[in-house]
């Protein structure tokens, strides 16, 4: 995906995705309006005055997050990162808020106590590794990290995400790296942001690469069996419900924060594509977020034995979604 020079995107972009933003919340009455009497024809549940109030509620704390990082730049506060946290961390709470109750839907973090114990202590950094399984999870676990446990994480996104104004300042100002899967020095990338952590803080790591799909689980198959590596490719057999993980950013991750805690996430009950989000509208829901914790002395010193240590624990995460599914 293309993307246009900075000042391109400051000048051009984010002013046409404000201006878009504040149609959406000028119009919102009508289309609320619209929705309601439509809703009785869509299967019940009020859906699409619910939908368009997401809609409008996500407008209104994007522009929100946008406007602040505008006067945060005009009054020279972007001198001072902890502002930009704060910025970031309003923004997914008042998400959080919304899509809950809007949808209808409650997180319940089961079975976690050892890694809650090691995330909210902040005596070491985090290096996350979650299963990535439809829209909403990263935001799911960006809710945790900043909101429960009081943690300043550090992402990796899609280079096609600096299109989006707000998540190219925050970007920006905190450390993030966008990377383009087609090409670059990723795990380079993914090293040198996991250096100089603090105990507060956190990096976040989706190994799979990409929601989980029979497709990309097939292909992960595949790429390791193609290379060799046939032990993982038996091991990416057994499982039902994540793709392989892909080591290369995980222990990238390892080796620029080698003093690092890793927190292994698994959840359940997030839908996959835009179909079953409109169907979750229907009824309520409950999502199951399910934590593991290595401690770092507990993490493998060598490269294959870090990968295999990988492997097994997807393999956990694995069965414990394949439990909340029977």
């Amino acid at each position: 995906m293309f993307v246009p020079p900075k000042i391109v995107r400051r000048v051009v972009v984010a002013p046409v995705v404000a201006i878009a933003e504040l149609a959406i919340i000028a119009v919102s009455p009508l289309l609320a309006l619209l929705a309601a009497i439509a809703s009785p024809l869509t299967g019940g549940a009020w859906r699409p005055l619910r939908a368009v109030a997401i809609l409008a509620t996500w407008a209104a704390l994007h522009l929100a997050g946008m406007l602040r990082c505008l006067a945060l730049w005009l009054t020279r506060g972007h001198r001072d990162p902890s502002a930009y946290h704060d910025v970031l961390r309003e923004f997914v709470a008042g998400i959080n808020r919304s899509i809950t109750r809007l949808a209808r839907v409650r997180v319940n973090v089961c079975e976690s106590y050892a890694a809650e114990e090691a995330l909210s202590s902040r005596e070491r950094p985090a290096i996350v590794l979650s299963r990535h399984a439809g829209e909403g999870d990263s935001m799911l676990v960006l809710h945790a990290l900043l909101c429960r446990y009081k943690r300043r994480p550090r992402v990796v996104l899609h280079d096609g995400l600096r299109l989006d104004p707000l998540l190219d300042v925050l970007g920006h100002r905190l450390h993030y790296r966008f990377v383009d899967p087609r090409g670059g020095d990723i795990e380079g990338e993914i090293e040198a942001m996991s250096r100089g952590l603090r105990g507060d803080d956190a990096v976040l790591i989706f190994p799979e690469g990409g929601n989980f799909s029979q497709e990309r689980r097939a292909r992960g198959i595949e790429r390791l069996r193609a290379g060799g590596y046939h032990e993982e490719a038996a091991q990416a057999r057994r499982m039902e419900h994540v793709a392989a993980p892909r080591p290369g950013g995980a222990l990238a991750a390892l080796d620029g924060s080698p003093g690092a805690d890793v927190i292994f996430v698994g959840h359940s009950g997030i839908p996959a594509g835009a179909s079953n989000l409109w169907r979750l509208l229907l009824s309520e829901r409950t999502v199951e977020l399910r934590m593991w914790v290595a401690h770092t002395e507990e993490i493998p010193g060598g490269h294959d034995e870090r990968i295999d240590w990988l492997f097994e624990w997807w393999l956990t995460l694995d069965r414990w979604i394949d439990e909340r599914a029977a």
